[in-house]
């Protein structure tokens, strides 16, 4: 065909059949080729589709290495347990906890005591900051798990609380001071109670125990382990609650309830339960949010968590040998700050010994730090607790498990 004749082509042979089927056959390829790129999207493991990020690049992961303290360690007779995050004023750090010389239950029979630090290695144990109430007053059996909280020109220590032939029922009580010396001023009422739903008789044979006759709400049992935060320009109260039917140690959860005022009136959250794991409490403020630790106790133990409002936490990263009852020195969490900073060391408890005492912690969960990620910096790893506790058990001499 000539180059004139070309020109003068009908255009309708544009539509011609063999056009047609050539326009099919090439919007049938491309739907293959999208096919394939979705196909390719599609072949990702369910945990490539989750995973946000390695642990070496994650900010809210952490190992920790521990060492003794001078003045809170091991001593027979004494209990100390259940550290307070750790405040510095002046020259001097402050660590409130658990103090108890009873030799069966180290958190009864209790009262909250502190000691002071320049390095936060050697302690200087003072003296008694809320001792248990009078006979017959809501906490006259222990004053126990205490936290810190600084505000509005005032200290104020949380605590949890029981009573004598209280059937275990705790409450969260509150004392406040002009000084972290004290003298410390309890609040009359306790700021936080339990649902007190459900049914339950005392115990046949236990006493001061009860039998669950009808499961309650999560928290109609209990309300302990409490940690104030400012955030949000509110109070925010974190709690462990446990409910009637619930098996204690292992289906406990937290909640919040949230106030305008340091000393409340704290108001529960309608989203309780807002975890549903963790045994203590411990939050922290992380960048414009609220990080969590949720330790052993639930489906989601042993991890970090993040929220954006307080609420809603989200799990950002699982850990190894979390510190029991761990007390962080976190420079700014009572400043409600707008890009939080995080810690990077504090005190917890052992609590497996016939004493139960304190020990200090170091981790990497503050901006900026370098993470130590060589296993041989971690003395636990591939260890197994029973056979640190029984090495005779496993026929291993006491001497090998000291290996680095």
């Amino acid at each position: 065909m000539s180059l004139i004749k070309m020109k003068s082509f009908n255009l309708k042979c544009l539509f011609s059949p063999f056009l047609v089927l050539y326009l099919s056959a090439c919007s049938q390829s491309m739907e293959v080729i999208n096919s394939e790129n979705n196909a390719s999207v599609e072949k990702l493991s369910a945990a490539m589709q989750r995973h946000e990020m390695n642990d070496s690049d994650n900010e809210l992961y952490a190992r920790f290495s521990y060492q003794p303290l001078v003045g809170l360690g091991y001593e027979e007779g004494v209990h100390r347990r259940d550290p307070s995050s750790i405040i510095k004023v002046g020259d001097l750090y402050y660590v409130w906890y658990t103090r108890s010389e009873d030799p069966k239950l180290s958190w009864l029979n209790a009262d909250i005591w502190y000691a002071t630090s320049e390095d936060g290695i050697t302690w200087q144990e003072q003296n008694a900051a809320v001792k248990r109430g009078l006979a017959g007053e809501y906490d006259d059996l222990s004053v126990f798990t205490t936290n810190i909280l600084v505000a509005e020109g005032k200290y104020y220590l949380t605590y949890q609380a029981e009573k004598k032939n209280g059937y275990e029922i705790n409450v969260v009580a509150m004392a406040k001071a002009n000084s972290p010396d004290g003298p410390w001023q309890k609040l009359p009422e306790p700021i936080l109670t339990p649902s007190y739903d459900g049914e339950w008789q005392p115990h046949p044979k236990w006493e001061n125990k009860l039998v669950t006759v009808k499961p309650g709400s999560w928290d109609s049992r209990m309300v302990h382990d409490p940690a104030v935060i400012p955030r949000f320009e509110k109070y925010w109260l974190y709690y462990k609650a446990h409910g009637l039917g619930d098996v204690m140690w292992a289906d406990s959860k937290w909640g919040v309830a949230v106030a305008d005022h340091p000393e409340g009136p704290y108001v529960k959250s309608a989203m309780n339960p807002i975890t549903n794991s963790g045994h203590e409490v411990w939050v922290w403020p992380w960048k414009k949010g609220i990080a969590a630790i949720v330790d052993w106790a639930g489906p989601e133990k042993s991890t970090v968590q993040y929220s954006d409002d307080g609420i809603n936490f989200y799990v950002k990263s699982t850990l190894e040998d979390v510190p029991p009852a761990g007390g962080a020195y976190i420079a700014d969490k009572f400043d409600d700050p707008e890009n939080g900073q995080g810690f990077s060391w504090g005190l917890a408890h052992y609590g497996r010994s016939d004493w139960a005492f304190l020990v200090r912690f170091d981790t990497q969960l503050e901006q900026g730090m370098k993470k130590k990620l060589n296993w041989k910096q971690f003395p636990h790893y591939s260890t197994i607790r029973d056979v640190m506790v029984d090495p005779g058990r496993f026929s291993v001499p006491e001497t090998s498990l000291n290996r680095k």
